[in-house]
C-alpha cells in the first residue's frame, strides 16, 4: 500500500483500490468492509479512483457495482505528474528572474555559525585574524581565557596578530590583567567600570562581524554576521570605551 501512497494514492484511496482488486466487482458496501473504511468515505475515494481511470461502475438489476481497471493506469497518474512537473519548471524559470531581484534586493540577511568547545572558541579567535579592516574592538575577560588556554598560547596569538598589523582595542574586565596588558602602537587598553567586572565572555567586533565567546560551564563561541548588528555593537563599544579607565582617558 505504501508503494502506491508513494505513485500518489491517499491512504484510503490505496485500501479502496487494492480491496477492489481483492474481491474483483463489488459494491460499495463490500468494498468498505473489505477495506475496512466507513461507506461515505468508500464512496469519496471510489469517486476519485474513477477520475484516476483505476476503477469503473457500471448498474445491474438495481444494484450498483464498482470494479477494478488495469493496475497500467497508474503509468497514466506518473505521466501526469511529469507534464505537471514540466509545467512548474517552465512556470518557474519564468518567474526566477523577478523572484531573484526581488531575493537580492530584500536586504541583509544576517548569518550565525555555531563553534562548540574549546577548539570552536580557538577557531572562533582564527577567524578574527583574517579581519579586512585591520581593527578589532573587543571586550576581554582574560582571566577566564587564560583557564582554558595556556600563557604560551595566548602570547603566540597576540604576536601573531601583531604580525598581522591588526590594531587591537580592548576593555579588560579585571585591573590586575588590564595592569599586565602590553600596549603599543597596534594595542590600546582600558578597565571596565567595576559594575561591570562580572563579565565572563569575550566580545570582538571586526569587520561586519560580532564574535561571541562563552567561557564558563559550557565552553561555545558564535559568530554573526550583519552589517547592522556590527555597527550597532560598534557604536556601544565606542559607549563602553569612554566610560572606562586607561592611561589614555580622562
Amino acid at each position: 500500500m505504501k508503494e502506491l501512497e508513494d505513485l500518489g494514492l491517499s491512504e484510503k484511496e490505496a485500501r479502496v483500490y487494492l480491496a477492489s482488486l481483492e474481491i474483483g466487482r463489488a459494491t460499495a458496501d463490500q468494498l468498505a468492509k473489505h477495506a475496512n473504511i466507513v461507506r461515505p468515505t468508500t464512496y469519496v475515494q471510489i469517486k476519485a479512483l474513477m477520475e484516476m481511470g483505476l476503477m469503473s461502475t457500471y448498474e445491474e438489476g438495481k444494484k450498483t457495482y464498482f470494479a477494478p481497471e488495469s493496475p497500467s493506469a497508474l503509468k497514466r497518474l506518473i505521466e501526469k505528474k511529469k507534464e505537471a512537473l514540466r509545467t512548474s519548471e517552465s512556470l518557474l524559470s519564468s518567474m526566477l528572474p523577478d523572484l531573484t531581484r526581488q531575493f537580492e534586493g530584500a536586504g541583509e540577511r544576517p548569518v550565525v555559525r555555531f563553534f562548540p568547545g574549546k577548539e570552536g572558541l580557538a577557531s572562533a579567535r582564527e577567524e578574527i585574524l583574517t579581519t579586512r579592516e585591520k581593527k578589532v574592538y573587543a571586550v576581554f575577560s582574560p582571566e577566564h581565557m587564560s583557564r582554558i588556554f595556556s600563557s604560551e598560547y595566548l602570547d603566540d596569538y597576540s604576536d601573531r596578530r601583531r604580525a598581522l598589523g591588526i590594531h587591537s582595542v580592548g576593555i579588560y574586565n579585571q585591573k590586575e590583567m588590564f595592569d599586565r596588558a602590553g600596549l603599543d602602537q597596534l594595542t590600546e587598553r582600558r578597565q571596565l567600570p567595576p559594575e561591570l567586572e562580572s563579565l565572563s565572555v569575550d566580545i570582538y567586533i571586526t569587520d561586519n562581524k560580532v564574535t561571541i565567546l562563552s567561557l564558563e560551564g559550557s565552553l561555545f563561541g558564535f559568530v554573526m554576521e550583519s552589517d547592522q548588528l556590527a555597527s550597532s555593537m560598534k557604536a556601544i563599544f565606542s559607549f563602553l570605551w569612554t566610560s572606562s579607565s586607561g592611561p589614555d582617558s580622562k
